[in-house]
This record gives structure tokens, C-alpha cells and sequence, in this order.
């Protein structure tokens, strides 16, 4: 594990680059326009790291999933009262005697995961979610016409399975129905590009 590694394992590093360079507007943004929870909802956060969205999100039941211990002591530590926290890696066959949730929030993950591990997890994800329930991933990507230090940086990223809109998009398609897309260049305080993706079970 390199050094960059290393450091992001660390909570308050984490945190930092996750929500540090983020504009005022684009947790809005994310939670309003993207992520829509309603109050009561059952939410699971697949890769929840710190669960920092907690501060963002109404009363909802709440389950935060993190394969790294560190990040999990953190939340539980912050946010204990408002959710429950394991860790638990995202293809561990385990997860898929969870329940049901309304809202599954994959956040910044599907870039981490190969072709493999992205279509076991939808795999799993489209049992784990509600009829009615909404699946929301969000992720760097490699867009046309993104600024070129945008695209370095998605290169650069720890997680190395950076991937086109159209990337992300086969994958949930694969066992969702995409009903939101947006691509954003907007959202950080450094040129950066997102894809944010809205689905529901077929």
C-alpha cells in the first residue's frame, strides 16, 4: 500500500478530501436533487466511510457499511445515535441478509470495484432494495470536453476503475432501471467531474 493509501485510511484525511473541497451548494444538490430521502426512510450506505451524509440527511433508519474498521469507530463515535454501523466489505456474502432498504446509497465505490465486483454487487443490490425503493450511486468519471486537470485527477484517484458515464451506466443498467443521470464539472473547489446516477428495480 503507497503512502496516498496509507494516509487516506486515516479518517480526518478522508474527510477532508471528501467533504473539504466540495462547493456550499453541492451536498444541496445531492441530497435534493439526487439522493431524495424522506424522513423514516430505511437507508443503507454502501461504503459509508465516516458517514458524514448522516449530517445532511433527515431522521431516516440508517445502516453504514465500511470495510475499514478506522472509518467505522469514527462514525460510530459522531453519529452512533442516529444509525448503526459494520464493517463488512461490500461483496462479503453476508451482505445479502441485510433486508430491504428504500434508499441504498453507493457513494464514491463503483470506482474502486472492477467489472467483477460491480456486477456481483448489483447483483446483490437489486435484492436488497425495496420495490419502491431508489438506488443512487455517485462516482468521478472520465467525461468528453472535462477539463484536463479534472481528467488527471480521476486518473490519479486510489480507486484505479475510473470509468466514462456510459462505463457506469452499463453496470447499473445490468440490473436497474436508470430513471436521474447528471455529469457535473461543478461540484469541488479543484476542476473535478462526477456522474450521478438515480435507479429503481426492473
Amino acid at each position: 500500500m503507497g503512502l496516498r493509501a496509507r494516509l487516506l485510511q486515516i479518517p480526518l484525511v478522508y474527510e477532508l478530501l471528501t467533504y473539504g473541497l466540495a462547493k456550499p451548494d453541492t451536498n444541496r444538490w445531492l441530497t435534493s436533487d439526487v439522493i431524495q430521502i424522506a424522513p423514516g426512510m430505511r437507508v443503507l450506505d454502501v461504503g459509508c466511510g465516516t458517514a458524514g451524509i448522516l449530517s445532511l440527511l433527515p431522521e431516516v433508519n440508517y445502516l453504514g457499511i465500511d470495510h475499514n474498521p478506522r472509518y467505522i469507530e469514527k462514525a460510530r463515535s459522531v453519529y452512533g445515535s442516529r444509525g448503526r454501523f459494520e464493517v463488512l466489505d461490500v461483496n462479503d456474502p453476508s451482505f445479502k441478509s441485510l433486508g430491504n432498504f428504500d434508499r441504498i446509497l453507493v457513494l464514491g465505490v463503483l470506482h474502486h470495484l472492477n467489472d467483477d465486483e460491480c456486477a456481483l454487487l448489483m447483483q446483490t443490490l437489486s435484492s436488497s432494495l425495496s420495490p419502491s425503493g431508489r438506488l443512487i450511486t455517485f462516482d468521478n468519471t472520465l467525461a468528453e470536453g472535462q477539463h484536463p486537470i479534472a481528467r488527471l485527477l480521476s486518473k490519479l484517484d486510489r480507486g484505479r476503475f475510473s470509468r466514462n458515464p456510459a462505463g457506469y451506466r452499463r453496470i447499473i443498467e445490468s440490473h436497474f432501471e436508470i430513471e436521474y443521470h447528471m455529469v457535473r464539472h461543478d461540484l469541488l473547489r479543484v476542476p473535478y467531474s462526477h456522474a450521478a446516477f438515480r435507479a429503481r428495480t426492473r
